[in-house]
Formats: C-alpha cells, sequence, structure tokens
C-alpha cells in the first residue's frame, strides 16, 4: 500500500510539472520528438527502399537488417506519434484500448529488436567461426522461422500483464508513455531484464567476441600470394567489415538502452517515480532514439549502403522510375 501511495504521488507530480510547462518549453520537447519520428520513418524507409532495389540478390544476412529496420518502422508509425499528441497537450488524449496497444508494442518491439540482433550475432557466428554448418542452420526458410519464433516470444510476454497480472500498461506523465510500471511488479521486471535483457546480451556478446578472434587468427595464418590465399583474404575482409557494422549497430542500442535501463532500476529499488520528469522524457527519447540510428550506421561504417543510399536519393531529386535496375549486388555483403 505505501508503495501504491508513493507512486499516486509521484505520478501526480509528473502530471503537475508537465502542466505547468512554458510554451517555448512544450515547443522544443514536441519538436525534438516529431524530428526524432520524421528521421526514424525516413531511414527506415531508405533501408526498405535499398533491400527492394536489391531484392534480386537478398542473404540472409539482408533478410535480417530488414527485420530489424521492420521493429524500427513500427515504432515510429505506431508508438511515437501517440506520445508526440500526449507530450504536446500535456495529457493522454485516447482511450484506455490505445493505451494497453501503445504498452503492448513498447515492450514487443524493444523485445523483438534485441533477439533480432540475437539472431544476427549466432548468424555472424555460424557464418565466420563454422561455416561448414552455417548453411544446415540459415537457411532462408529457418531464418524466417527464427524470426517468427521472435515475434511470437516478444508478443507472449508482452501480453501476459494483460492477460495473468493484475497490474497493466498505463500513462505515465513523465515519459509520456503507457508503459508497464515496473516499479511495482519486481518478479516481472527482474524475469524480463534477465530472460530478454542479460542473456541475450551475453550470447551476443559470446559470438562477436568468437568471430573477431576466428578473423584475427585467419589473418595471421593468410600469408603469400598464391590466388586461393588471395581469395580467402578478401572473403576475411569482407566478413570483418559486415560484422564491424552489425557490432555498432548493437552499440548504438546498447548505449540507448542502457540509460532506461537505469532509470527503470531507479524507479524498481525506490518503489516510486523519484526523477524529475526531464530524465524521464529523455528516457521515451532514448528508447525511440533507437529506433533512428542504425540506418545512419549502416551509412556511415558501410560504404556500399552509403553509396545505394544517395543512389535512391537522387531516383527521388531527378524523378526517375524507382525501379531502375541497380548497379550493385546486396546490400550489405
Amino acid at each position: 500500500m505505501k508503495v501504491d501511495v508513493k507512486m499516486s504521488a509521484g505520478k501526480e507530480d509528473l502530471a503537475q510539472n508537465i502542466a505547468k510547462r512554458s510554451d517555448a518549453l512544450i515547443v522544443i520537447e514536441a519538436t525534438a520528438l516529431i524530428l526524432v519520428d520524421i528521421t526514424a520513418l525516413i531511414g527506415n524507409a531508405l533501408v526498405f527502399a535499398v533491400a527492394y532495389r536489391n531484392r534480386r540478390r537478398h542473404t540472409i544476412t539482408d533478410i535480417l537488417i530488414v527485420a530489424l529496420s521492420l521493429t524500427d518502422l513500427l515504432v515510429a508509425a505506431t508508438v511515437m506519434p501517440l506520445s508526440a499528441g500526449a507530450l504536446i497537450t500535456g495529457v493522454w488524449l485516447y482511450n484506455r484500448s490505445v493505451c494497453l496497444l501503445q504498452g503492448f508494442c513498447v515492450i514487443t518491439f524493444a523485445t523483438a529488436s534485441l533477439n533480432t540482433l540475437s539472431v544476427i550475432a549466432v548468424n555472424r557466428y555460424f557464418c565466420v567461426v563454422r561455416p561448414n554448418d552455417y548453411r544446415n542452420v540459415f537457411s532462408m526458410k529457418k531464418t524466417l522461422g527464427y524470426l517468427g519464433i521472435v515475434w511470437l516470444v516478444a508478443c507472449s510476454f508482452s501480453i501476459s500483464p494483460l492477460v495473468f497480472g493484475r497490474d497493466d500498461y498505463a500513462f505515465q506523465p513523465g515519459k509520456v508513455l503507457c508503459v508497464y510500471p515496473f516499479e511495482i511488479n519486481v518478479a516481472y521486471t527482474v524475469c524480463l531484464d534477465v530472460l530478454f535483457i542479460g542473456l541475450p546480451t551475453m550470447a551476443i556478446s559470446f559470438c562477436y567476441w568468437r568471430v573477431f578472434s576466428t578473423v584475427r587468427g585467419r589473418n595471421r595464418i593468410l600469408t603469400g600470394g598464391s590466388d586461393e590465399l588471395e581469395t580467402r583474404a578478401n572473403r576475411n575482409v569482407q566478413d570483418a567489415n559486415i560484422t564491424k557494422t552489425l557490432v555498432v549497430v548493437l552499440v548504438g542500442f546498447v548505449c540507448c538502452w542502457l540509460p532506461v535501463l537505469v532509470i527503470d532500476t531507479i524507479d524498481v529499488v525506490t518503489g516510486a517515480l523519484i526523477l524529475p520528469r526531464q530524465l524521464y522524457l529523455f528516457y521515451t527519447l532514448m528508447v525511440f532514439l533507437s529506433s533512428t540510428i542504425n540506418p545512419f550506421i549502416y551509412a556511415l561504417v558501410n560504404k556500399r549502403f552509403r553509396k545505394e543510399y544517395w543512389k535512391i536519393l537522387q531516383l527521388i531529386c531527378n524523378r526517375r522510375e524507382f525501379n531502375a535496375p541497380p548497379s550493385m549486388g546486396s546490400s550489405v555483403n
């Protein structure tokens, strides 16, 4: 009961704080969130455009990157606009069902993103460390099956508070999000952190450590001037470049979600919403930023992605036919 009282007081303070904002502050905060939303929509749409232009030469890695981008695009199209409206007005504008839907989507998309990153890491592990087993583990059909399992698990965990718990998703004025009250149900929070953050992060770290160790070891061995050695060396460079891109994506994800995890942990430990509203808004912007940065990481780290982006932008600016034949191979490989 004391926790519930502290929670109610914290939400009330946050609601009063957001209602007392100046017009200038409302404009600044709303502009920041809307810009993040628009950038996420455009950036992830570009990833889909690259995939479409190279649709006849898709690799497993391409499919996984598109799956990750789909999750980010769904966040930008469904979750962000609802929060933008709440941030502008200072209140939840929509009915209870929409609130439950947003809360469900937030957990589902976040869990699906991290688990997709796990599948990508395992894919890189088999491609580089155990290439003889790669085709048995990562056929196109099996990869789609893995992604189906990722989404099934994410949805089942997100719907469990609605089906089995008395605590479900509710609007948090500081975060301008309908979220699960992690500070109330410690068991659910610990389960979420361990199963869907801790274990995937450990698996991802192990996979990439083995990948880089293997590539480094092969580079020491591949000396000489034969054509076979040169081909294998080029393949090593290609594997290293692809893996580097995906590791940077992972680092970006962790940088965005680490502050989120810290803030939720503070709320759970204290059993109350004690942090300033600005920190909770920062929390939400970090969640949304994680769905925005990947297309730009691809452009900065991967030269071929950068060229494809430029070609697409040129097509748009010159009003040419969108389906003009691409002049390059796979978007990633």
